[in-house]
């Protein structure tokens, strides 16, 4: 019997695509609302996917409000 995979919620595959865009391009340095029509997202829900991103360290926020890649 095959047990089908439970479906990935839309914020994780925007995530993960963001990710990926942050991997894909190292000097990467982006704001809420680039990342909100990057992704074709509310400006709320690119603001959390960031903010999800920086508290897992993967992102870092700049006094400027940006984001970029944590240094590892």
């Amino acid at each position: 019997m095959i047990v089908a995979a439970a479906p990935v919620a839309p914020t994780d595959l925007d995530s993960l695509r963001l990710r990926n865009e942050f991997l894909e391009m190292p000097g990467l340095s982006i704001s809420v609302s680039q990342v909100a029509r990057l992704l074709g997202l509310r400006s709320e829900h690119a603001a959390a996917i960031l903010e999800t991103l920086a508290n897992e360290r993967f992102l870092t926020q700049t006094g400027t409000g940006l984001y970029h890649r944590a240094s590892h």
